[in-house]
C-alpha cells in the first residue's frame, strides 16, 4: 500500500512538473502563463503585499510596474518609490570610459557592450537678468538717487528679485529681504538675498556695468586715473553677511559706455565680473551680492551719482547665473 501511494505521488508530480501551468488561460504556452483580465493602467495584473498590507510590487494590466508605491498606481514603465529605502543598488559593474558610451544618450541606458550607463540629470540652474537701471531711484535729470563710491565702509546690495527678470529657476532657489543687517561689520539696510535649499557645490557667475554720471550736471571732478571697485559674494548666518569671494575691478574716469573719453559728461563705465564656486554643507544657505568702493579718486563720487546702467545695445544692467555642479 505504501509503495502504491509513492508511485501515484511521483506520477502526479511528474505530470504537473512536465506540463505548463496557466492562470486565467486554458492553453498556457509557458511553464507559468498568466493572462490578465484587462489592458488598462487602472487595473492590476499582479499585486504583492506584505503582512502589513504594504504593497511591494504592482504590475498594471497595461504593463507598468511599480515598486514600494503603497496605494499609488505606476504611471511609467518602471516606477520606484525610494522613500525610506536605498533606491536601486548595483554591485560589481565595470567602470566605463569612452568609447563605451558616446553622447547623445538618454539619462539611463546601456553601451554597445551591454553595460548600464547614465549621464546624470538635467542641469539645474537659476538665471536672473536685471533689465532696468539699478537702483530704480536713480534720477537722470539730476544724476542723484544712486549710490556713492568713495568709502570702503559703504556696501551696495545687488539684489536678485523674484519677478519677470527671473528667466529660469529649476534649482528651486528662493528669495528674501533683510530690512537690516551687517556686511563685514558694516550696517546695511534692505538686503535682497538668495536661499540655496540643498547642500552641494554651486557656480555663481555675475556680470554688470556700473556708471557714475556728473552730479546735478554741474559737479566738476578732478579725476586723476583709475577707480578700484569690489564685487563681493557674501554668505550669511542670520542677517550677518561675511565676504566669501571678492573680485577687484578698475573703472576708467571720464569715459562713456563705449569707453570713449568725454569732455562734457564725466562718467565711469566698466564691466564688473565675478565668478565663484561655493560649497555649502547646510540646508537653506543665504547668499547675497554687494558692490563696494576700494580705492582711487578719493572723495570724488560722494553724491549718490553712481548706478548699474543698461549700456547702449544691451538689455540688462547686470545678470546672475547659478548652476549646480
Amino acid at each position: 500500500m505504501k509503495n502504491s501511494f509513492i508511485t501515484v505521488f511521483l506520477m502526479l508530480f511528474y505530470t504537473v512538473y512536465a506540463q505548463n501551468v496557466g492562470i486565467n488561460t486554458a492553453n498556457p504556452t509557458a511553464a507559468l502563463d498568466i493572462s490578465s483580465k484587462s489592458n488598462t493602467n487602472s487595473t492590476n495584473a499582479l499585486n504583492i503585499n506584505n503582512s502589513s498590507s504594504q504593497n511591494l510590487l504592482k504590475i498594471t494590466n497595461q504593463g507598468n510596474a511599480g515598486i514600494n508605491l503603497a496605494g499609488g498606481t505606476p504611471t511609467s514603465l518602471l516606477q520606484v518609490n525610494s522613500e525610506s529605502s536605498t533606491n536601486i543598488k548595483h554591485e560589481n559593474l565595470p567602470v566605463l570610459s569612452s568609447p563605451d558610451f558616446t553622447a547623445p544618450f538618454s539619462t539611463l541606458g546601456i553601451s554597445t557592450n551591454g553595460n548600464e550607463i547614465g549621464k546624470g540629470g538635467i542641469i539645474k540652474y537659476m538665471y536672473y537678468q536685471n533689465s532696468s537701471t539699478y537702483p530704480s531711484t536713480y534720477n537722470f535729470t539730476t544724476n542723484t538717487g544712486g549710490f556713492s563710491l568713495f568709502s570702503t565702509n559703504q556696501y551696495t546690495n545687488l539684489p536678485i528679485f523674484n519677478n519677470s527678470d527671473l528667466k529660469g529657476n529649476t534649482l528651486g532657489l528662493t528669495f528674501g529681504n533683510d530690512a537690516a543687517g551687517t556686511v563685514n561689520g558694516q550696517n546695511v539696510s534692505n538686503i535682497g538675498y538668495i536661499i540655496i535649499p540643498d547642500p552641494g557645490v554651486y557656480l555663481f557667475e555675475f556680470y554688470g556695468t556700473a556708471r557714475c554720471n556728473r552730479y546735478n550736471n554741474t559737479q566738476n571732478y578732478t579725476f586723476s586715473g583709475q577707480l578700484q571697485v569690489n564685487t563681493i559674494f557674501a554668505t550669511a548666518t542670520g542677517n550677518t553677511y561675511t565676504t566669501n569671494t571678492i573680485v577687484r575691478g578698475l573703472m576708467q574716469g571720464m569715459r562713456n559706455d563705449s569707453g570713449v573719453p568725454g569732455t562734457t559728461a564725466y562718467s565711469i563705465a566698466n564691466p564688473q565680473v565675478l565668478t565663484v564656486a561655493l560649497q555649502t554643507t547646510q540646508a537653506n544657505q543665504k547668499v547675497a551680492l554687494f558692490f563696494q568702493y576700494a580705492s582711487g579718486e578719493a572723495n570724488q563720487l560722494t553724491n549718490n551719482e553712481c548706478y548699474f546702467n543698461v549700456p547702449a545695445g544691451s538689455n540688462f544692467s547686470y545678470y546672475l547665473i547659478v548652476t549646480k555642479m
